[in-house]
């Protein structure tokens, strides 16, 4: 089964995936842009603790790994540059217990995604400007201006198969223009979680 939920708070996420496992539902995947795959399992009390890190290399990535399996921790889905990373206790004795020693720790996590939102948010925009069309006049974003001159069910069919060219010309800059307002969103809102934890 398959779920898109956006979080950006990881605690709250953590809660969910929790209470997914509660109802029979265990987590085996998580790709980008939030789309959780589940399998059915026995329903149970299943703790989830999630980090975010990227590494620049694999032996960085597996010696990450090697820690958290040797401190009773199973990683679940993340891969070395997907960012999130999420765990499940390998015995009971984890259940109750988190990844991170202190309040401190689990804290960098945040900004560790703010700086990667932020940097992601800054491309994003430089890419749709770079790349968005002109939108002076209509017809100039169509290969072929002369289409105009026909009359008619021609005219019909002709704008039909150029506005096909046409959605493919500006898929791209709506890619990054959707991705730049997503990491904003995301980077504000983390941002604000940063604050919120420091302070409490």
């Amino acid at each position: 089964m398959k779920k898109i939920r956006m979080f950006v708070d990881m605690k709250k996420e953590e809660l969910y995936l929790h209470e997914m496992a509660e109802q029979g539902w265990g987590l085996i995947k998580y790709s980008t842009w939030g789309i959780y795959t589940f399998e059915k399992i026995i329903p149970k009390n299943l703790n989830y603790r999630i980090d975010y890190q990227i590494f620049k290399k694999k032996a960085d990535y597996l010696a990450y790994l090697t820690l958290f399996e040797d401190s009773g921790w199973q990683h679940i889905s993340g891969t070395k540059s997907s960012g999130f990373q999420f765990f499940t206790p390998l015995n009971s004795k984890n259940q109750d217990l988190d990844i991170f020693s202190d309040t401190s720790s689990s804290n960098e996590r945040y900004k560790r995604l703010y700086d990667q939102a932020i940097l992601w948010a800054t491309l994003m925009f430089l890419y749709f400007f770079m790349l968005q069309p002109s939108f002076e006049k209509i017809s100039s974003w169509y290969l072929t201006s002369s289409i105009w001159e026909y009359t008619g069910l021609q005219l019909f069919g002709m704008i039909v198969m150029q506005t096909f060219f046409l959605i493919i010309q500006i898929m791209p800059v709506m890619f990054f223009m959707f991705g730049a307002v997503y990491f904003t969103i995301m980077g504000t809102k983390t941002k604000k979680l940063i604050k919120k934890y420091e302070a409490g």
